[in-house]
């Protein structure tokens, strides 16, 4: 586990500054090589916990994120529903279905994002979460824009899963009330049940 920066008396916007700036400096020395192999551990740890049917958000990952590519091709390969994230004037993000690789094109942030503004309308079953960093009791910090965050509190019956490598679990982070806890933490050495503070795997 990471130890995250100590910090003189700061902002907790400012110390999550520095945590972002931390966590994006680990994740970049995490070598190239190693990447498809922790990549594959985790979807293997994931799909042995994944529904065996049912609906599943799952973010689509940038080049720096645990790839979720082969991911999403299993679990429709068994028969599950597969929503995607679209953005919204840069400030919604809502959930819609999957329609194929083909159906993407580079959005507004510069990632993938689908053809389609048709939200799906009722919940998912998982919610697979990206993020910079989290904690063993299920805490996460993001990029920032807070649109899982929201997203969670308009769909608080989805189970929240997150997806990171084990650099990016550290001790202790900053929180606000508007912060939403994972559930479950995968990575490439093991699965967190993140049942409270102080969790353990």
């Amino acid at each position: 586990m990471e130890t995250t920066p100590v910090t003189d008396e700061t902002t907790p916007a400012q110390e999550k500054a520095r945590l972002r700036q931390f966590l994006k400096q680990k994740r970049r020395e995490l070598p190239q090589r190693l990447r498809p192999e922790y990549d594959r551990a985790i979807r293997e740890r994931l799909l042995e916990q994944s529904p065996p049917a049912g609906t599943v958000f799952c973010y689509l990952s940038t080049e720096m994120e645990v790839d979720t590519r082969g991911i999403i091709d299993c679990l429709r390969r068994s028969g599950i529903t597969v929503l995607i994230p679209r953005i919204l004037n840069r400030d919604k993000m809502i959930a819609v279905e999957f329609g194929g690789w083909h159906s993407l094109g580079v959005g507004q942030l510069g990632i993938l994002t689908p053809d389609t503004d048709k939200e799906w309308p009722g919940e998912a079953d998982l919610c697979i979460t990206p993020g910079l960093g989290f904690t063993p009791d299920g805490r996460r910090i993001g990029y920032g824009r807070g649109y899982y965050d929201k997203w969670f509190a308009a769909h608080p019956r989805s189970a929240r899963a997150a997806l990171c490598y084990e650099c990016q679990i550290v001790d202790d982070m900053p929180v606000t009330s508007t912060d939403v806890r994972v559930e479950k933490i995968i990575t490439e050495k093991r699965i967190i049940n993140c049942q409270g503070p102080g969790a353990s795997p």
